[in-house]
């Protein structure tokens, strides 16, 4: 939380987004969620969503509209400078992107801060996952769209690096860049042939770490075709944790999700410092994002008889778990005993069935209250609880304070 500020007036924040992207939406999910919990300060968000046909005088017609500060997110870098050079007196910016804009090109426009996500610990993350499993062989696939391509280079460093350091020589590595990611998402029209002979070529088993949800599902698909099985013979992990995606690809794929909330956040953070500050010291308009979390599902499962069943149940589970369902319809799901689905599962996962569904009810308790205004009695109903279940005793057990509390204290 900042500290208190008395302003005069409101003060009037103008996002110019790239919605295309899930990072950018996530972004702006964040800062309109830390807008509105903001508590000392009145803030306006004001939106101006970016895409291929954006020109500066769109950008400086939005910017002198009354608008105190820009934040520019998942926007071409040509885009940032172009409209920086059509309005020297710009109000103060910061631009959140995948990597960063070299400090010398900034520094020719007063007022402009960065917030990067740390590509290179997307890299080191995947590194130790794979390694961990007992890996030796490793692939990189990245799309040649521009900004993915500019991130993937420095993750696909950071991995190898890695890998290197860790393993030595002991390790085989193929990275490749194929196909342009297009709005309409059929970036592999014209390289089909290369991507699926890349697929072909990968030793078994092997670790692939993808620089995107969306090329992760198709490479997924891919592998079904040519009956490679996944995660038994190549692993597959992507990066950003699109829900839709991830969970919608049989096995559901695991991913590395950067932290956008703590992105927002330093944002607007940073641009307030700004606009109260014109001079802020130029080694204070650089930060660096590092914090990464890594979402295991399926895609990623070490490939053992019994491994397999516990993937197909945690699967179940984190799907079904809020509807309230049983350890006996988790066996019947996978198609096992409930004895041989606890042993299982048990020494796949390192805890039992029934602990897993109650830490992800648990945990979409926990959502509801943040995210929701929902009465008590509907976050347990939703949850998978019944109401007479001594949810609120479980919850202050886990968390230590109240249902309510719990509410109270993540608003502020």
């Amino acid at each position: 939380m900042r500290k208190r500020t008395n302003r005069k007036r409101e003060t009037c924040i103008g996002m110019v987004i790239n919605t295309a992207i899930k990072p950018s939406r996530d972004v702006m999910l964040g800062i309109m969620e830390y807008v509105r919990a903001e508590t000392d300060i009145s803030i306006i968000p004001r939106l101006f969503h970016a895409s291929p046909a954006t020109t500066a005088p769109n950008l400086k017609a939005f910017a002198e509209s009354g608008i105190d500060g820009l934040i520019f997110c998942g926007v071409r870098k040509e885009i940032v400078e172009s409209f920086l050079n059509a309005m020297p007196n710009h109000p103060p910016t910061v631009v959140v992107g995948n990597f960063m804009i070299p400090e010398q090109e900034m520094e020719k426009f007063e007022v402009v801060g960065q917030i990067v996500l740390d590509n290179e610990k997307v890299g080191e993350i995947a590194a130790d996952i794979f390694i961990e499993h007992g890996l030796t062989n490793f692939a990189f696939f990245g799309s040649n769209g521009y900004r993915e391509m500019m991130a993937g280079k420095i993750r696909c460093e950071a991995f190898r690096r890695r890998l290197e350091e860790k393993l030595g020589g002991e390790m085989s590595f193929s990275p490749k860049m194929s196909g342009t990611l297009a709005d309409n998402e059929d970036f592999w029209s014209e390289t089909f042939a290369e991507v699926f002979a890349f697929i072909k070529s990968l030793p078994h088993p092997c670790g692939l770490l993808v620089n995107g949800d969306r090329e992760a599902f198709g490479l997924s698909d891919i592998c079904h075709r040519l009956r490679i099985d996944v995660p038994d013979q190549v692993e597959i992990l992507g990066v950003n944790n699109s829900l839709g995606l991830c969970e919608r690809a049989r096995p559901a794929i695991s991913s590395i999700q950067p932290d956008h909330e703590t992105c927002a956040r330093k944002a607007v953070e940073m641009l307030l410092a700004l606009i109260d500050d014109p001079k802020l010291p130029q080694d204070r308009r650089i930060v660096k994002v590092d914090t990464h979390k890594f979402v295991a599902r399926g895609s990623t499962s070490i490939g053992r008889d019994f491994g397999r069943i516990a993937v197909r149940a945690r699967e179940f589970i984190r799907a079904n778990a809020c509807s309230g369902i049983s350890v006996s319809e988790v066996a019947n799901h996978v198609g096992v005993s409930r004895r041989t689905l606890e042993k299982r599962f048990s020494e796949a996962m390192g805890q039992t069935v029934q602990a897993l569904i109650s830490s992800i009810k648990l945990e979409h308790v926990c959502h509801l209250l943040k995210m929701t205004d929902l009465p008590i009695m509907e976050v347990t109903l939703q949850s998978g609880y019944q109401p007479t279940s001594n949810l609120g005793i479980l919850f202050k057990r886990t968390y230590g304070v109240s249902m309510r509390q719990y509410r109270n204290n993540s608003r502020k």
